[in-house]
């Protein structure tokens, strides 16, 4: 009986391997059709791209999966993606198709160099104006040179490009750049290019700009201006603020950063609303068209400020203010002024300067009595003699 019992006792232990082993196949054969089937890939791409090999080398030499679209705007994808693998795995298409979300990734200057070596051969002609938005940091591997080639006329684009700047030297040479160019002087330009870059431009594009751009932007610092191009502004913003001449006070605010270019007779109409002109401004007016004012608009035009002409008298506005007009009328102003031509050269003295109202002035033009007229001269050459 022992050894019927031996003998079936092997047969079930065959029996058991011989199970085993069929079941051990058949997972086997289950788990390589699951690999081979697609759906495990499928979960693999969900994954952060950048971060899983690619399966097949392909024949670029792209050992990463290739950068898709979708893939553009990972913030991982500079620092898993070297030099070489991004050249090979970043596409030409893909790269002009989102510029933007590339240009906003922290690539370093070696990536870099290698999107723009890309762009340039997709734009062999120079970049658009349109693609020039776009750059962002790539901007910063451009040099003054290819910045020459661009052709932007803009304004939005210059802002942009203002600010994705790597240098003061590039900001320097978009602003003017842009100046020699065909771009619009609006107020988004005027802001970006400013007072003193805008003082390079030519006096034929200062023209262009329009009384209601300026009257948008923040006031501009035109004092590196030479004083034609102060006269432009000056008119422009004469007419751009013309809508505030019924408040005094408010105009003379508003075209104060251009009196620069201001003339003898835009002044002579300041002087009658009395504005009380602070000195600083008064030191930046031309003094040629300072000259021709008579101590009575000299007067009005600085109010209670007058008194700065002394203290300042050796600055060139009021030396040359006092050369050109004779002693008595200097004295006239009360402040201390002594210098100026004799004025016993009474056969040019400039009656039409002298401290009598407007209204005597056109009286005294009108009088057509010879004796009347005679007497009034005597008079006047008694007020001149007292000054003497």
């Amino acid at each position: 009986m022992l050894p019927n019992l031996t003998i079936s006792l092997k047969t079930m232990l065959m029996k058991i391997a011989f199970g085993f082993f069929v079941v051990i196949s058949s997972t086997h054969q289950t788990f390589t059709e699951k690999v081979h089937d697609g759906s495990l890939n499928k979960q693999l791409e969900k994954c952060p791209p950048m971060l899983v090999k690619g399966r097949v080398q392909r024949a670029t030499g792209c050992d990463l999966v290739f950068i898709t679209p979708d893939r553009t705007d990972h913030f991982l994808l500079p620092s898993t993606y070297t030099v070489a693998s991004l050249d090979a795995c970043l596409n030409n298409s893909v790269l002009a198709a989102n510029l933007t979300e590339l240009g906003n990734l922290a690539f370093n200057t070696d990536q870099l160099f290698v999107i723009k070596r890309k762009l340039g051969e997709i734009y062999p002609r120079g970049l658009p104006q349109e693609e020039i938005k776009k750059l962002g940091i790539i901007l910063t591997v451009y040099t003054i040179d290819d910045i020459s080639q661009w052709n932007i006329t803009d304004p939005d684009v210059l802002a942009e490009a203002v600010q994705n700047t790597g240098s003061a030297a590039m900001t320097i040479a978009l602003r003017s750049h842009y100046l020699k160019g065909l771009g619009v002087l609006d107020a988004t330009a005027l802001y970006v290019i400013g007072g003193p870059m805008l003082c390079t431009a030519s006096e034929e594009k200062l023209e262009t700009i329009s009384r209601t751009e300026l009257r948008k932007v923040k006031p501009l610092d035109i004092s590196a201006c030479s004083q034609a191009k102060k006269g432009i502004m000056f008119g422009i913003a004469k007419h751009a603020f013309q809508h505030h001449t019924a408040n005094r006070q408010t105009y003379y605010n508003s075209i104060k950063p251009y009196l620069d270019g201001a003339t003898a007779a835009d002044l002579r109409i300041l002087a009658i609303s009395r504005i009380n002109m602070d000195y600083e401004t008064f030191e930046r007016l031309n003094p040629a068209e300072v000259e021709k004012l008579s101590a009575q608009r000299l007067r009005g035009l600085l109010g209670r400020n007058l008194n700065y002409l002394k203290e300042n008298e050796s600055q060139e506005i009021v030396r040359r203010w006092v050369d050109s007009h004779t002693a008595a009328e200097v004295m006239s102003l009360g402040i201390g002024l002594r210098k100026g031509e004799s004025s016993a050269e009474l056969g040019t003295f400039p009656f039409q300067d002298l401290l009598i109202p407007d209204y005597a002035l056109n009286n005294l033009a009108s009088v057509k009595n010879n004796n009347l007229l005679s007497s009034t001269y005597i008079a006047v050459l008694g007020i001149i003699l007292q000054y003497v």
